[in-house]
C-alpha cells in the first residue's frame, strides 16, 4: 500500500513539473503567402462533479494533428489560404467543426471551451479583441511528430525553410556527383575490357565491333 503511495505521488510531482515547464505563450506573424491559425483551449472550469481537464485531438481537413491540446494550452499553424475545416475531439467521441475561408496574411483564433453545462464543449473562432486577452494565459502545447501516412499538406513552410531545404539538397548533389564520375569506368577502360574478350574468344570480331560501337555512343 505504501508503494503504491509512493507511486501516485511521484506520478503528481512529475505532471505539476510539466506544467510548470510548460513555454508560455508567444505572438508570431504568419509565413509568407499564409494564414495563421491559433488553436487555444481555455482554462477549466468548476461544474458539478468538480474540475475536468479533457485532452482534444485537433483535425485539419479531416487530417490529425498528433499532438494533443488540453485546458491552458495553445497550438500555432501556418496553413494555406484557402477554405478549411478545422476541428477539435474529445475522447475521440465529441467533435465540433470550425469552417474557415483563410486569407494570406491574416491571424484567426479558435477557442476550445470544456466543462459547460452538461459536460459539454464549444470549439469556436473569437475576434482578436477577446482571444489575445485569453490566449496570453496559455503555454504551447509538447512536440509533435508527422504521420507518414496522414501528412496535412495544408501546413505552409516559412520562405527560409524553403530555402534550407534546397540548399541541403543542392550542397548533397555536388557532393555526390564528383563520387560517381570518379568510380564511373572511362569509356576507354571498357573497350579494353570488351577487347581481352574478343582475345580470349569470349566475343566475336562482328561482337566486338557493335558493343565498341555501343560504348562510344553512350
Amino acid at each position: 500500500m505504501k508503494n503504491i503511495k509512493i507511486i501516485i505521488v511521484a506520478a503528481a510531482l512529475l505532471l505539476l513539473g510539466a506544467c510548470g515547464n510548460k513555454t508560455p505563450y508567444s505572438a508570431q506573424k504568419p509565413v509568407e503567402n499564409a494564414a495563421l491559425v491559433y488553436v487555444y483551449a481555455d482554462s477549466a472550469v468548476s461544474t458539478g462533479e468538480g474540475i475536468r481537464s479533457a485532452y482534444f485531438n485537433i483535425r485539419i481537413n479531416n487530417k490529425r494533428y498528433l499532438q494533443r491540446i488540453r485546458s491552458g494550452e495553445y497550438m500555432a499553424f501556418d496553413l494555406k489560404p484557402e477554405a478549411m475545416s478545422i476541428s477539435a475531439t474529445r475522447a475521440q467521441i465529441e467533435e465540433q467543426v470550425v469552417n474557415l475561408d483563410l486569407k494570406a496574411g491574416q491571424i484567426y483564433y479558435l477557442k476550445i471551451r470544456d466543462n459547460l453545462d452538461g459536460g459539454r464543449f464549444e470549439f469556436e473562432q473569437v475576434n482578436e479583441e477577446i482571444a489575445v486577452k485569453e490566449i496570453v494565459k496559455t503555454g504551447l502545447a509538447g512536440s509533435s511528430e508527422e504521420s507518414r501516412n496522414n501528412i496535412i499538406t495544408e501546413f505552409v513552410n516559412s520562405k527560409e525553410d524553403k530555402k534550407e531545404d534546397a540548399n541541403i539538397k543542392a550542397e548533397s548533389a555536388a557532393v555526390v556527383q564528383p563520387i560517381a564520375d570518379i568510380n564511373a569506368p572511362s569509356k576507354s577502360d571498357e573497350i579494353e575490357k570488351a577487347h581481352k574478350l574478343k582475345e580470349k574468344g569470349i566475343l566475336s570480331e562482328e561482337e566486338f565491333k557493335t558493343l565498341k560501337t555501343e560504348i562510344l555512343t553512350k
